[in-house]
Formats: C-alpha cells, structure tokens, sequence
C-alpha cells in the first residue's frame, strides 16, 4: 500500500471516530432542541460538538487534496 493510500485510511478512521462521537453526544442535542436542558447544561457539549464537526472539515479538507 502506498503512502498516501495509508494517510487516506488514517484520515477516514479519524473521521469515522469523530462522527462516532459526535453521534454518542446527539442524545444531549435532542435534549436541548427540546427544552429539556438549559443553555448553560448544554454549553459544554455545544463546544465539543462544534470542535469534532471543525476536525472533520479539516481532515475532509485533507482526503480531498489526497484524491487530486
């Protein structure tokens, strides 16, 4: 296997681990959509959320300019 083939996979387990936690935390999302947490219990969360989905654009960024 290639290098880049290697990173590629590297980037895609990241970004599969990523979503993976970003789906373990959609529970508090609902949650909140629904009133039923404040936006100060929510807040910790908003910003871990927000940080995973700012990786996974960055390392799409990345596979992408792999693939070119």
């Amino acid at each position: 296997m290639n290098e880049m083939n290697t990173r590629a996979d590297e980037i895609m387990g990241e970004i599969n681990g990523y979503k993976q936690l970003l789906a373990n935390s959609d529970y508090k999302a609902l949650k909140y959509s629904e009133g039923l947490i404040t936006d100060v219990e929510y807040a910790e969360t908003k910003a871990f959320r927000e940080d995973l989905r700012a990786k996974i654009n960055i390392l799409e960024e990345e596979l992408a300019s792999l693939n070119e």
